[in-house]
């Protein structure tokens, strides 16, 4: 009688219909919105006729139909088609091991420069702002002064970029020694510093000071020209970040 059942059980289960691949018709009557259907789509599309993967489109499928009621995407979920199916395009594979100093050396230097720009016209907002200076047009402004600010952003953006090419390992295998490491970082670093000083007593007709809040909205606008650069070149890293990583999601 035992033996019997299972054999019962074991044709039930043989008979139960496979999930198939879904066509772009059952996606239209399946409940998903246009923008998960599409995500479904994608993964059919990345399937290529594997009919292994339709289980996992099915699943897929399944729970984004849940999140949609609660307004969770496929995006939040799976961040792409791609990962949803476990898999990576060949431009995150390569964009996941691409190094810092890959990127060239002015592409480095203007996103360098950028962010010291961000950065100096941020602090020295704040310090104006909160010390009650005013902007001035006689004598020297300093090294607050937007033109000192300028050419200290631009001088370093070329630094950074130039030492960081030259630490970064060689093609041939080769290592850079730690003194050529140490000199050049060091040696950058005070003929920068120097610079700076240097800036720092251009006359004030051609390096005013302006006044703190005005140097914060500029921040803003270099924050904003910083991410745009970032988005336009797909740079990741540098002193601002590390590369970023990607997470593994729950499926």
């Amino acid at each position: 009688m035992g033996k019997i059942m299972t054999e019962s059980k074991e044709q039930t289960q043989s008979q139960a219909p496979k999930p198939t691949l879904p066509t772009v018709q059952e996606l239209a009557t399946s409940g998903l919105t246009n923008r998960n259907q599409e995500f479904i789509r994608q993964m059919v599309i990345l399937a290529n006729g594997d009919e292994s993967k339709a289980q996992l489109i099915t699943e897929v499928g399944a729970k984004l139909l849940t999140a949609q009621k609660t307004g969770v995407t496929a995006k939040q979920l799976y961040n792409s088609p791609a990962e949803a199916m476990g898999l990576k395009t060949e431009a995150e594979k390569s964009d996941d091991t691409r190094g810092y100093a890959s990127y060239g050396f002015w592409p480095l230097a203007i996103d360098n420069a950028i962010a010291f720009f961000m950065m100096f016209s941020f602090m020295f907002g704040l310090t104006l702002l909160f010390s009650g200076v005013k902007s001035s047009s006689a004598g020297s402004a300093g090294a607050a002064g937007i033109t000192s600010l300028i050419l200290t952003s631009i001088l370093g953006g070329i630094f950074f970029s130039a030492v960081t090419l030259t630490l970064a390992p060689r093609r041939d295998g080769k290592h850079v020694s730690f003194w050529k490491k140490a000199i050049v970082t060091v040696g950058a670093f005070a003929i920068w510093f120097l610079a700076y000083l240097g800036f720092a007593f251009l006359p004030a007709v051609i390096n005013p000071l302006l006044p703190g809040w005005v140097y914060l909205v500029i921040a803003v606008i270099a924050f904003l020209g910083f991410r745009y650069w970032r988005a336009k070149t797909g740079i990741k890293g540098g002193f601002l970040g590390a590369n970023a990583q990607p997470q593994s999601r729950k499926k």
